[in-house]
């Protein structure tokens, strides 16, 4: 982005629905649209805000970057900004809830990617190479705030026998304890979690050693993503003990043109676990959603079947919203699919503003939808093109909707 962001002046004017006394507050807002039913306002959210938006919406720093593979890193050694891991990240997240809500988003946000355990010090292998505490491997680029992914520590069945995942009850819960605390009645709180599908790959240095362990060494697959899904699932309950209102899980498995693997892997390899996690949510009466960026049409039958409730973001290019929403929302609420990749990034407001309308057509009749992004407002979304989603689904999206 180049300019001087400005901030708007003033927080954003709600219309009065017809035939409401009050406006709902974000929970209920929220809430009412993950039950399928039709509220006031579309909800509008945000899966993950890069710190460089943070940073301009509250004008305070961060210690934190964007990620691929990672959904943020971190910008510099705890070592040199004074603080230790778990310090760090509790800054950061209190910067994010503050943005979430001066942007006037109708959720707060955390993840599992923040959570550390007690004590815990990253490994770094050069001055910007760090391993994290699943033994991911990470490289900083500090200049355009950028952290990326470029490999795992598991490269033999030894590694695999060595291999300690992290503890759940050793990990420090904080930044989920006081983002719950500061939402109280007013924000749902949505627990971004993993399962057992996109660690694996990433710790075994890539899709492609993963696909080939599944047809050449099964039992060594099935090992590996039986003990990073069962982790996973225990840090998603602790997750949810905590007072989080909605889980997601954010495993990526497809791209435009598919999903990384064919339905019968699914079934024998992952979905076992997916059906525990989601269990798990229904326990505890939390609302499941699935995150996959590409084209599921391949397992949307499977993964419905499965019990989701919820599923983001319906990427465009690879998944119709409209043609989701017909064939899927009576028994899912849909989540998206504003467009990071382009209009978010490279339009204008106006774009930016005709998308959001596009979305809400598409999917919002009858309630059951929340516009958000189409994967996250990272580094390259425009600041400003931030601001004009929220208020453009404030201005176009309020119930009962315009037939248009």
């Amino acid at each position: 982005m180049t300019g001087r962001f400005i901030l708007a002046p003033s927080p954003f004017s709600l219309p009065k629905p017809v035939a409401r006394s009050r406006l709902m507050s974000h929970k209920e807002r929220y809430l009412t649209a993950v039950r399928r039913e039709v509220p006031d306002l579309v909800p509008v959210d945000a899966s993950f805000m890069d710190m460089i938006h943070v940073e301009r919406i509250t004008g305070k720093k961060t210690y934190a970057t964007g990620g691929g593979g990672g959904g943020g890193g971190i910008a510099l050694r705890p070592e040199e900004a004074g603080l230790d891991l778990n310090e760090m990240m509790l800054r950061n997240q209190r910067l994010l809830n503050e943005a979430m809500k001066k942007v006037g988003f109708d959720s707060l946000v955390v993840s599992d990617y923040w959570l550390y355990p007690q004590g815990f010090k990253l490994k770094f292998i050069d001055s910007n190479t760090y391993i994290d505490q699943w033994g991911k491997i990470y490289r900083i680029r500090a200049d355009v705030r950028i952290t990326y992914w470029v490999g795992g520590t598991i490269k033999s069945e030894e590694d695999l026998d060595r291999y300690e995942p992290p503890s759940p009850d050793e990990i420090s819960y904080e930044i989920v304890d006081e983002t719950v605390r500061e939402a109280g009645d007013e924000y749902p709180v949505i627990g971004w979690c993993h399962c057992g599908e996109m660690f694996p790959y990433l710790l075994r240095g890539g899709i492609d050693q993963l696909v080939l362990d599944i047809y050449r060494r099964p039992e060594f697959a099935k090992k590996l993503i039986k003990t990073i899904s069962e982790t996973n699932i225990e840090i998603a309950k602790r997750v949810m003990d905590r007072g989080v209102d909605i889980i997601v899980d954010s495993d990526d498995v497809a791209d435009s043109h598919g999903t990384f693997y064919p339905p019968k892997v699914f079934r024998e390899f992952f979905f076992p676990y997916t059906k525990k996690l989601i269990d798990e949510c229904h326990r505890r009466g939390i609302p499941f959603m699935r995150h996959s960026d590409g084209n599921l049409y391949p397992i949307m039958d499977d993964l419905v079947a499965l019990g989701i409730d919820g599923l983001h973001p319906i990427e465009p290019g690879a998944m119709d919203l409209a043609d989701v929403k017909k064939r899927y929302g009576d028994r899912i609420f849909l989540r998206g699919n504003v467009d990071c990749g382009q209009i978010l990034s490279f339009g204008t407001t106006d774009d930016v503003r005709r998308d959001v309308r596009r979305c809400i057509d598409a999917a919002a009749d009858g309630g059951g939808f929340i516009l958000a992004d189409s994967n996250s407002l990272h580094s390259n979304v425009k600041t400003e093109n931030i601001f004009a989603m929220v208020d453009e689904a404030r201005k176009y999206g309020r119930y009962p909707l315009l037939k248009r």
